[in-house]
């Protein structure tokens, strides 16, 4: 079989490689990919449960069979918990899920995050694949193989490594998706572009409203030219030591409202918007970057409604101390330093752990926290 128009994206990490493919009416030749793939072992489909009977959800059981075994899961934050991990064991071992299955995780970030870490440890590792159905998860947490829980301390504390063994991207899944949730995937989208490549950020500029707009070859330009990006970065630095940390970028901001919103009121996307400009905020306080940069980024995030201040996500205030406190907490940090991803222009981010905590709280008090 022919498969035309789609593009692919090849991996290069330490203990394995595969492919990521981009483009339109995928899904449809699902079943072709497996075979490729998997030849005839068998199938498990875990799914938000909000896209049942939905044409995504259709089109995926019509190619594997309708006997196939599907496990519902619930969406949103409350489900990378404890509870949730073990009840997802309960119904993959009741599916009779052996060391020959493989899983197939169809939704948006919660469910790629939740369905890895459970194919990572159930039976000592299984095989799956992640079909990822929102902007967010299209570009960002369908690659790379972190997978993760929450608790009550942070976001992601609980988690592992584990690289799934094919992902497909099919832009068609965004037809139903609301313009808040491609906002949140857009946020993620100028992340890269600040990361590494100003000429991104420039097609951005550009053409950010016809990515929103959701037109096909500005979707899948900038889906590939995102993906290619992180599979870059980590193929550098698989297990986050060092150069993978640029790619939470916003991130040390964002992680902490999402924690003081106790994960709801906001999306990830809103609290990495707010995070990427208080990021070039500090990085232009602290001299490492110029104001016209960071005005830059503001114009362009407000240009497309994304929010920009801390008030956008706490309308009743939030006091700087929570935020530092949830900061502390972050994943990157060493010893009791909170390591920053600051930037020294567009297209130039670097790893910072000197900023003093001090004038972190200063600065945060000056951006809308109390």
């Amino acid at each position: 079989m022919i498969i035309k128009m789609v593009k692919t994206v090849k991996t290069c990490f330490n203990h394995t490689n595969y492919k990521i493919y981009i483009g339109k009416n995928i899904l449809e030749k699902i079943d072709f990919y497996h075979k490729s793939l998997f030849q005839n072992r068998p199938k498990l489909i875990t799914y938000d449960k909000n896209l049942y009977q939905t044409s995504t959800f259709n089109i995926l059981l019509k190619q594997f069979g309708n006997k196939t075994k599907t496990i519902p899961i619930k969406p949103g934050e409350e489900s990378k918990s404890i509870k949730s991990l073990e009840k997802l064991y309960n119904n993959l071992l009741s599916a009779g899920i052996d060391r020959d299955s493989v899983i197939y995780a169809l939704g948006g970030g919660v469910i790629g995050d939740l369905v890895g870490f459970a194919a990572a440890t159930i039976l000592r590792g299984v095989d799956y694949v992640q079909i990822p159905t929102t902007l967010l998860s299209q570009i960002d947490s369908s690659v790379g193989g972190k997978t993760a829980i929450n608790n009550q301390y942070g976001k992601n504390l609980i988690g592992s490594f584990y690289q799934p063994k094919l992902v497909i991207i099919d832009i068609d899944t965004l037809s139903s998706l609301s313009q808040r949730q491609m906002k949140t995937g857009y946020a993620e989208m100028v992340k890269y572009a600040i990361i590494n490549d100003l000429n991104f950020f420039k097609w951005l500029e550009k053409n950010g409203k016809h990515v929103l707009n959701k037109e096909d070859k500005c979707l899948e330009k900038s889906i590939h030219q995102c993906v290619s990006s992180k599979v870059n970065i980590v193929s550098k630095d698989e297990k986050d030591k060092n150069e993978r940390a640029l790619l939470n970028l916003g991130h040390t901001f964002a992680h902490a409202f999402e924690k003081n919103s106790n994960y709801s009121n906001m999306t990830h996307g809103e609290a990495v918007s707010v995070g990427l400009l208080l990021a070039s905020k500090l990085s232009n306080k602290l001299k490492y970057c110029d104001l016209e940069d960071t005005i830059r980024i503001e114009e362009h995030l407000g240009q497309l409604q994304l929010p920009t201040k801390i008030q956008n996500l706490f309308p009743k205030n939030i006091r700087a101390n929570d935020i530092i406190a949830s900061m502390k907490l972050d994943k990157k940090n060493y010893g009791n330093i909170i390591r920053f991803i600051l930037i020294k222009g567009i297209g130039k981010a670097f790893i910072c752990d000197k900023v003093k905590e001090k004038d972190l709280k200063e600065f945060l008090i000056e951006n809308g926290a109390i």
